[in-house]
C-alpha cells in the first residue's frame, strides 16, 4: 500500500486497543508517545540519575495533539493506575516523566476488566483511571493501603489505614471533579465548593442508592453522572440556584436533582432564558 510512505514509523503511534478500552483513548495515546520518548533517551543514554526524562506540554502536544487539559486527564489516568511517575525536574524546571518497566503490572491492567469503568470513555480518561485505580490498588501499595497492609492484632492500625483509604479515595476524586468543572475558573469559590463537596459525598458514598427527585436512584448512575459535569453545569445550577424564588426546604436534596439534572436540562434552561431576553413574557 502506497500510504504506508506517507505513515511512516516516525510519524505513527502504536496505541494498544486494550489501553484505550481500560483507560481511554487519550490516556494510551499520551502512553505510547511517553513510551517512545523514554526508548528514545534511554536508547542516547539521555535519562536523569533516576531514570526520567522531560516532555512539555508543548512537547507532548506536539507528538500527540491534545491539549493540555486533555493531557492533564490522561497522565492523571496512568498515574492512578501505576504505569507512569511525573515529576518537576531539573534547572530551570520542567514536567518529567518515568515509564514504569512492569510488565506484570501492564499485563494485570490490560487482561483484568476494571468493573463500573467506562467502556469508552476518550474524553473522560480520567475517570476511567479512577475506577482502574481502586481495582489495581495492591500494585501501588505506597499510594492506596489494601487488606494485606493492615494488622490483624491491632484494630486501631486497621481503623486507621481505613479512614487513610477513605481520605486518599475522596482526595482523588476531588482533585478529579474539580478539573473537570476546571475549578479554577470560578471567581466564587465558596459557593462552588459546595457543590464539589455533595458530589465528593455521593461519588465515595458506600449506599446502593442515593435520592435524586424524590426517587431513589442506584448509585453508580448518579456517580457516573456527576463524574461528567462541567464548569458549564455548574454555573447552570449556580444560576438556577441565584434566581430561585421558591422556599428550599432541604438545600442538599435539591443541589443534589440540580447537579443530576443539569446535564438534560441546562439546553432548554437557556433557550428558555434567551427567548424571555429577546421576546419578554407575554
Amino acid at each position: 500500500m502506497q500510504i504506508t510512505n506517507v505513515l511512516n514509523p516516525t510519524n505513527t503511534l502504536s496505541v494498544n486497543r486494550l489501553l484505550a478500552h481500560k483507560l481511554g483513548l487519550n490516556a494510551a495515546v499520551v502512553y505510547a508517545a511517553l513510551v517512545a520518548k523514554q526508548a528514545y533517551y534511554e536508547a542516547r543514554e539521555m535519562l536523569d540519575k533516576d531514570g526520567y526524562f522531560y516532555s512539555t506540554e508543548d512537547d507532548l502536544k506536539e507528538s500527540t495533539s491534545l491539549s493540555k487539559r486533555q493531557q492533564a486527564r490522561a497522565v492523571k489516568a496512568l498515574e492512578c493506575v501505576g504505569l507512569i511517575e511525573k515529576d518537576t525536574r531539573g534547572m530551570p524546571a520542567k514536567r518529567s516523566f518515568r515509564v514504569k518497566d512492569d510488565v506484570e503490572l501492564l499485563q494485570k491492567i490490560l487482561g483484568q476488566k476494571c468493573e463500573n469503568a467506562p467502556t469508552s470513555c476518550p474524553e473522560n480518561a480520567q475517570q476511567a483511571g479512577a475506577f482502574c485505580a481502586d481495582k489495581l490498588a495492591q500494585n501501588e501499595p505506597h499510594t492506596y493501603k489494601t487488606k494485606e497492609n493492615k494488622s490483624k492484632d491491632n484494630p486501631i492500625n486497621q481503623s486507621a489505614d481505613g479512614i487513610d483509604g477513605i481520605d486518599n479515595k475522596r482526595e482523588n476524586y476531588l482533585e478529579i471533579i474539580r478539573e473537570n468543572i476546571d475549578y479554577d475558573c470560578f471567581a466564587e469559590k465558596e459557593k462552588v465548593d459546595e457543590l464539589v463537596k455533595i458530589m465528593v459525598d455521593v461519588v465515595c458514598s458506600m449506599r446502593e442508592t442515593v435520592r435524586v427527585n424524590g426517587e431513589d436512584l442506584p448509585t453508580e448512575i448518579v456517580k457516573n453522572r456527576f463524574l461528567k459535569l462541567d464548569n458549564s453545569h455548574i454555573d447552570y445550577v449556580l444560576t438556577a440556584l441565584q434566581k430561585n424564588t421558591s422556599e428550599v426546604r432541604n438545600i442538599r436534596a435539591y443541589l443534589v436533582t440540580a447537579l443530576y439534572n443539569a446535564p438534560a436540562t441546562i439546553g432548554s434552561y437557556y433557550t428558555a432564558w434567551v427567548n424571555h431576553d429577546m421576546y419578554g413574557s407575554s
